[in-house]
């Protein structure tokens, strides 16, 4: 006999029966878990309270010794802003005695009839007004950077004051 050989009425049975356990074993996982429910207590226990308020110290150290490293850095910051700006003005003041004293021996050689030499300063100068840039007057003349840039900048500063 092959099971498609069954009575439906018999098929219906055996489902009603499946379906009875099946709500039978639902009520009781129902009951256990709503009894395992009422033996916890209500809210947080102390184990989990002390641990919250470890978590909360240790947050509270961290910050303020995040905020100490800032207060740190910010103050490192303003004395490197202060000392910027003292090499700044310890620069334009050599730069303006350098100005003066080049102004000084111009006159004094042109009252002397000497020729003037530049020691290439005019080979800069001319460089600079054909469009290079100091860069490139450098790497043409074999001079650096910065000393191609403090020439053009005494002589724009003795053409202003003239």
């Amino acid at each position: 006999m092959h099971w498609t050989d069954l009575n439906p009425q018999l098929f219906f049975a055996i489902q009603a029966v499946a379906d009875v356990v099946l709500c039978a074993a639902v009520v009781f996982i129902l009951g256990k878990v709503n009894r395992e429910l009422k033996r916890r207590p209500a809210g947080i226990d102390a184990g989990s309270i002390t641990e919250l308020k470890r978590v909360i110290e240790d947050s509270q150290n961290a910050t303020a010794a995040l905020i100490g490293a800032m207060e740190e850095s910010k103050k490192a910051l303003r004395d490197i802003s202060r000392s910027i700006d003292e090499k700044e003005a310890r620069l334009r003041g050599l730069m303006e005695t350098a100005s003066a004293r080049i102004d000084e021996l111009d006159g004094a050689g042109a009252a002397a009839g000497e020729p003037r030499h530049d020691g290439g300063n005019d080979e800069v100068i001319r460089l600079a007004r054909q469009g290079f840039t100091p860069a490139e007057i450098a790497g043409t003349l074999g001079l650096a950077e910065g000393e191609i840039r403090l020439i053009l900048d005494l002589a724009r500063r003795r053409s202003d004051s003239r």
